[in-house]
């Protein structure tokens, strides 16, 4: 006869599952849960902005399953993990993607400043 589950689990969070599992990519989180048989549970909740949604995973499933992930035994696609050369070009290909917006974030936060110390620099030489 199997042993019950406690009744009061304390299930852990996507950090705390991160923290489990640190070669796992933060976003293939879930995704490994799923192919390895971890339970969870979707939580949801309603606020003024709207609903939010977040997945705890049970204890005793991430465990079992961070020592299949150390002795390699684990259902794992190759990037999903951060330490393979499949997740280092899929590193490049998102960094080269996501250029032109920090480009444009950096020009978003520069200009103005700019513009500010120009005319702060103006005015100072003004008086």
């Amino acid at each position: 006869m199997a042993a019950a589950d406690p009744e009061h689990v304390a299930w852990l969070t996507e950090r705390q599952l991160a923290r489990a599992w640190p070669t796992i990519r933060a976003t293939c989180l879930h995704a490994t849960a799923n192919a390895n048989g971890v339970r969870n549970n979707l939580l949801v909740s309603q606020s003024t902005w709207g609903e939010s949604k977040w997945h705890t995973y049970h204890p005793a499933d991430v465990a079992r399953v961070a020592g299949t992930i150390a002795d390699g035994t684990a259902e794992l696609q190759p990037h999903w993990r951060n330490d393979t050369p499949e997740a280092k070009l899929l590193d490049r290909r998102l960094r080269r993607k996501n250029l032109p917006g920090a480009i444009g974030c950096a020009l978003l936060v520069a200009v103005p400043l700019a513009i500010t110390v120009i005319l702060l620099v103006i005015s100072w030489n003004g008086s």
